[in-house]
């Protein structure tokens, strides 16, 4: 047996159907329903069960035909109305989706007084030259430790004269020399002073006895290590 395509199927209803609207003619729609019933017939999943298709559409081609036209005119409205709630979705969709992303943005964004703390960061100079290497062990010993508040700050690391321009290596160690903030800033040489501008965040950091170490970023290079203290934040 031959195999029926798709096309061959649809054909043969289209052939069946219009068989149908010839076979029976009734000029004068005798017993034929109204629209209402047509509609009826017409709307259901299987028209084919309803009693008036049984008892008089079935045999009258007019009726067929309106039955057939009522059919495609309710699957067109219904594929309209399928449309409108699928493109009413999409909407709803993508305004939840632009929601969730404004109160992301609202969530991660600073707010005023963020920027405004963010803003006032303080800047403290610390002069590191009395702490430089070439100064002989005693000497850095009577050093008092720098003293720095645990909030962000932006320090003014002023080295040793000569000290090289360059990348350093930034780091806060606890008194059991574990790296606590880890960073890089550059050195600059301007009127004859080398200094290191750079922003670090000791917020979170316990108040107490801390070290800070710096190196140039080169092979090498030895760290330099200053005895620091954090105090609270006012």
């Amino acid at each position: 047996m031959d195999e029926i395509s798709d096309n061959d199927f649809k054909e043969f209803v289209k052939t069946v159907q219009d068989l149908a609207l010839r076979a029976y003619p009734n000029p004068d729609r005798a017993d034929c329903p109204n629209s209402q019933i047509i509609h009826e017939v017409a709307g259901q999943s299987r028209p084919s069960a309803h009693p008036v298709f049984q008892s008089h559409i079935v045999h009258c081609s007019p009726c067929i035909g309106d039955v057939l036209a009522e059919r495609t005119r309710i699957q067109s409205k219904q594929k309209n109305r399928r449309r409108m709630l699928l493109a009413t979705a999409a909407g709803v969709c993508v305004l939840a989706l632009i929601s969730v992303l404004y109160l992301r943005h609202r969530a991660s964004a600073p707010s005023g007084n963020e920027i405004a703390r963010a803003g006032a960061v303080p800047e403290i100079p610390i002069d590191l030259s009395p702490y430089s290497p070439t100064r002989s062990d005693a000497a850095q010993k009577t050093r008092p430790p720098i003293t720095v508040p645990n909030e962000r700050l932006r320090l003014k690391l002023t080295l040793a004269l000569g000290a090289p321009e360059g990348p350093y290596d930034i780091r806060i160690l606890t008194d059991q020399l574990q790296a606590v903030r880890n960073q890089q800033a550059t050195a600059v040489l301007k009127d004859g002073i080398t200094s290191i501008p750079a922003e670090v965040d000791l917020g979170g950091l316990r108040p107490g006895r801390y070290t800070l170490a710096l190196r140039l970023n080169r092979d090498g290079e030895e760290w330099q290590t200053v005895p620091m203290v954090l105090k609270p934040a006012p």
